[in-house]
């Protein structure tokens, strides 16, 4: 090999994007580290193998490529689904295609370019997420003082007529109206936390025992249900930094949504672990801080797919009683732990949120 050909090769080898080289049969001839990581498998077992295997079930994504090779076209940011055997599962990437011309001008595959858009994915949907926030925080603070102010004096008129009335009839309407203008002065609260959530009170917590806590709290409404609650726990989990009354109200309200959507003698699945695909890195630290996963999922009816998007806007519920205040509040308390939300979800088969937390917030 010359010395320039070692030099081509070496620069391949060091880029952080995915190279392939695909033959004219559609399997792969070649490929660098990048994609040995990526679809975290060896490089050895890349080789002779089609490449439909590495993205299944879009044909339309095999015909760009076809073309590629017959026709000499080159593509860009040609979005598919890689698929990853070891846990088979699936991740979005970019693919960039050009043909692999030989010194005599002819075709002899293609050369696919993969990026792997996972991080840019997520960033996208937080950015959604946050947005739905910020563009209502003006006013809903403004709505919430504004609807204050007049409760206090609505009750105290209620509670002072309910001292004149004998009535026992009128009596019961006017503990009507007390009870009403209660539930509309916590929704309020619940409003104006969205808009302007506590400072951080941080220490050492033990997650688990958050969760434990909580599902101690819900035993009750669980046993309505006739459900149980597979606790899938990792012991070498660390303790993290994180105010613990907040993230308890993050998860009441993940623990309290899983319950409620169950239908009787339904499962809930608890799960912790390290997640290294999570890292994050900041200027005071030059190794990145290592993630902890929370995973609540159900087996009760899911989400519509039109829903999923809507979870985190404000005063959107899919319950008919529910404030649409829960998802949004326990969104702005993880976002303000340096973390964050995901959720998947299935009609008719259930629904997972995943909490994604930092184990240091300095």
């Amino acid at each position: 090999m010359s010395q320039r050909e070692d030099r081509f090769r070496n620069i391949i080898t060091s880029l952080i994007d995915g190279v392939l080289l695909v033959q004219p049969d559609l399997r792969i001839g070649q490929a660098n580290l990048a994609i040995e990581e990526m679809f975290r498998r060896s490089r050895d077992s890349f080789a002779g193998q089609d490449i439909g295997e590495l993205l299944p079930g879009q044909p339309q994504v095999l015909k760009i490529l076809q073309t590629t090779i017959e026709e000499g076209r080159s593509y860009r940011d040609v979005e598919a689904l890689g698929f990853r055997k070891i846990n088979a599962s699936t991740f979005p990437v970019s693919l960039t295609l050009s043909p692999f011309i030989n010194g005599n001008n002819q075709s002899e595959g293609a050369v696919v370019l993969v990026r792997d858009l996972t991080l840019i994915k997520e960033l996208e949907a937080s950015t959604r997420q946050m947005d739905h926030l910020s563009s209502t925080e003006l006013l809903t603070l403004g709505l919430a003082h504004e609807i204050r102010n007049p409760l206090g004096g609505i009750r105290a008129s209620a509670q002072l007529l309910l001292l004149e009335l004998s009535s026992a009839e009128h009596r019961e309407y006017l503990e009507v109206v007390i009870g009403e203008v209660d539930r509309i002065n916590r929704m309020v609260k619940r409003m104006m936390d969205l808009s302007r959530p506590g400072e951080l009170q941080l220490r050492s917590i033990n997650i688990h025992k958050v969760l434990e806590d909580i599902l101690l709290l819900e035993k009750e409404p669980l046993a309505d249900k006739y459900g149980r609650v597979i606790q899938d726990y990792d012991p070498s989990l660390p303790l993290i930094e994180a105010d613990e009354d907040q993230l308890k109200q993050v998860f009441l309200n993940l623990i309290k949504n899983a319950i409620e959507s169950l239908a009787n003698g339904g499962e809930i699945r608890i799960l912790t672990q390290v997640n290294s695909d999570y890292t994050v890195k900041t200027a005071e630290e030059e190794q990145p801080s290592p993630r902890i996963v929370v995973e609540i999922s159900d087996n009760g009816g899911g989400i519509d797919d039109k829903d999923l998007d809507r979870l985190f806007t404000p005063f959107f519920s899919t319950k008919s009683r529910g404030s649409g205040l829960g998802l949004p509040i326990s969104l702005r308390i993880v976002e303000n732990h340096r973390g964050k939300i995901k959720v998947r979800s299935r009609k008719g088969e259930g629904t997972t949120f995943q909490v994604v937390l930092p184990v240091r917030q300095k």
